[in-house]
């Protein structure tokens, strides 16, 4: 028997590395069956019957895919709490800090310049506050509670005469690609204003 016992652990070794060599991810369970005839040596007397080892692979499921990230859209009025720091002066130069808050749950984009214009107390406008030039608007993505800002710059004077500038306004501020103005607590003077886009 124990000359019977290597050839079938032989067999056995065999038929294990073989279904390791050929077994991927993606094939279906295989099954190789190895019959193995006893050695010649054993005598007639005690015959003894084919040894049969059968080798069954399973392959690995492959790993689920993580779903890819939802991209962000653009912030809407309701996604934005608009606000407005105070008046700041250097020399004749006044200036005013915008921010956009992102009060929603998710994430969303900003892009480009605010509205602003400076209106009279009763809302009657004075000037639509035009964009400062800029080599490129930046393209913000604010997750909650993210804020983004820009800036409005004035002067105290008018420049083409030296003169103090005749006119102050209320600032009203629309987030951009926005609908909805928001009145601002701040008013600032007409000379010269401008807007920045946010960043």
């Amino acid at each position: 028997m124990k000359q019977i016992a290597l050839p079938l652990l032989a067999v056995a070794l065999l038929a294990g590395c073989s279904a390791e060599r050929t077994t991927t991810p993606a094939a279906p369970a295989s099954t190789v069956t190895v019959t193995a005839t006893p050695s010649a040596s054993v005598t007639a007397a005690s015959p003894a019957a084919p040894a049969t080892v059968t080798v069954t692979t399973t392959p690995a499921a492959p790993a689920p895919e993580a779903p890819a990230p939802e991209a962000a859209g653009p912030c809407t009025d309701d996604d934005l709490a608009v606000s407005n720091g105070p008046l700041e002066s250097a020399n004749t130069q006044r200036h005013v800090n915008l921010s956009f808050k992102n009060t929603s749950s998710h994430s969303c984009t900003l892009f480009g310049y605010p509205g602003a214009d400076l209106v009279t107390p009763v809302g009657g406008l004075l000037i639509n506050v035009p964009r400062r030039p800029a080599n490129a608007a930046h393209h913000l993505t604010l997750n909650p509670g993210d804020v983004a800002t820009a800036d409005i710059t004035a002067y105290a004077i008018d420049t083409a005469t030296g003169n103090a500038c005749p006119r102050w306004g209320n600032l009203v501020v629309t987030p951009p690609n926005g609908f909805v103005s928001h009145p601002m607590n701040v008013d600032v003077p007409i000379c010269d204003a401008s807007i920045g886009s946010v960043d």
